[in-house]
């Protein structure tokens, strides 16, 4: 299965999304926010299709939160966790595709990390010509990339640092 792919987008993920959440909170009561993100968040945007989402609980409960989304399936990687973000995975059944890749990004409120997460997908849901950009941008990446994750990563980079930058200027 190739992982960097470019799909169109499905009006299942934002019931995908809803689905997880419900399966999320049933477990994570500390939860103060359980957000989708990611390109499967932005109506109209394709990607990989794989389901982000973001959680944030107090700092201090980084680790039990953890705990509790490893019981619920979801494999820790701390190789690409940070230090204000951790990183999970789970593959879940899905009826488009037999099965689907879930990332959880679980961090605190005050984080930079959660504030671009969220920034990010604020603005791309504000910005229909910049959805259209990075769609396009996405698709290159894809084609290019060869299935090389840094390669495909810098591909899309100078997007992220534009949105970045037009983030401040609005902020």
């Amino acid at each position: 299965m190739k992982k960097y792919v470019y799909k169109p987008y499905s009006t299942l993920f934002p019931e995908l999304f809803s689905k997880e959440k419900t399966r999320i909170e049933a477990i994570l009561k500390e939860a103060f926010a359980i957000e989708h993100i990611g390109s499967t968040a932005i109506v109209g945007l394709g990607g990989k299709g794989i389901i982000d989402i973001g959680i944030t609980v107090r700092k201090e409960h980084m680790d039990l939160a953890s705990k509790q989304l490893q019981q619920l399936g979801y494999e820790y990687k701390p190789n690409f966790s940070t230090a204000q973000r951790f990183y999970f995975v789970i593959f879940l059944p899905d009826p488009e595709e037999g099965t689907r890749r879930y990332h959880i990004h679980l961090t605190y409120p005050e984080s930079s990390e959660w504030k671009e997460l969220i920034g990010f997908r604020d603005y791309l849901r504000d910005h229909p010509e910049a959805v259209e950009e990075y769609a396009a941008l996405k698709k290159h990446a894809a084609e290019e990339a060869n299935q090389m994750g840094d390669r495909y990563r810098k591909l899309k980079d100078p997007i992220f640092k534009k949105i970045h930058a037009l983030m401040q200027k609005r902020a």
